[in-house]
């Protein structure tokens, strides 16, 4: 069975990231994004975990 797991991860103005949650759909992983964007984070990134278990950027979310 193949399946893929997605990290969605905030970014503050002064560049930390923080984990914010996961999830096996990338729907639901835009939707964590777009969620979590404050007054404090200013961009979301997600992150998918590929066969090696390594993980690859797939989208950045950027508040408006």
């Amino acid at each position: 069975m193949n399946w893929e797991l997605y990290e969605v991860w905030s970014v503050d103005a002064d560049g930390h990231e923080s984990l914010v949650d996961t999830s096996k759909d990338l729907k639901k992983a835009r939707q964590l994004a777009e969620e979590s964007l404050t007054d404090e984070y200013v961009e979301c990134i997600i992150y998918r975990e590929n066969e090696d278990g390594e993980l690859e950027e797939v989208e950045v979310i950027v508040k408006e």
